[in-house]
């Protein structure tokens, strides 16, 4: 298990911190605010409303790819905590001699998530 995070995982780390508390939305609710009230100054022009709609693409595309990234992070550190609780239960039931089928399931289910094909 490698506790080396790359520059991306930090900043999308950050991110997601920020965008999920209360003050990014009322950013945002401002932001779009200031944005109506200065509307009819310039007439609300293609200019004006092809802006916002550039500026909300982006900054959805880039909340999806972060949102996709911490999603992607958390599904690999469950996977390796599922397989550390796996191996730790069958080496507890390798023990009882009882168990020996289950110890083998538990086993074999050790790392299955890498052996399974998605195309199946």
């Amino acid at each position: 298990m490698s506790e080396k995070r790359g520059r991306f995982d930090g900043f999308a780390d950050r991110a997601s911190t920020l965008a999920a508390r209360s003050g990014f939305f009322v950013g945002i609710l401002a932001a779009f605010v200031a944005w109506l009230a200065f509307g009819p100054s310039v007439g609300f022009s293609h200019h004006w409303i092809d802006v916002v709609v550039v500026v909300v693409g982006v900054v959805t595309l880039m909340l999806v790819a972060l949102l996709e990234n911490e999603q992607w992070r958390n599904a690999k550190a469950t996977q390796r905590k599922l397989n550390a609780l796996a191996e730790a239960l069958a080496h507890l039931m390798a023990s009882d001699e009882t168990a020996g089928e289950q110890v083998e399931q538990l086993r074999a289910a050790y790392g299955l998530e890498k052996r399974e094909s998605i195309s199946d």
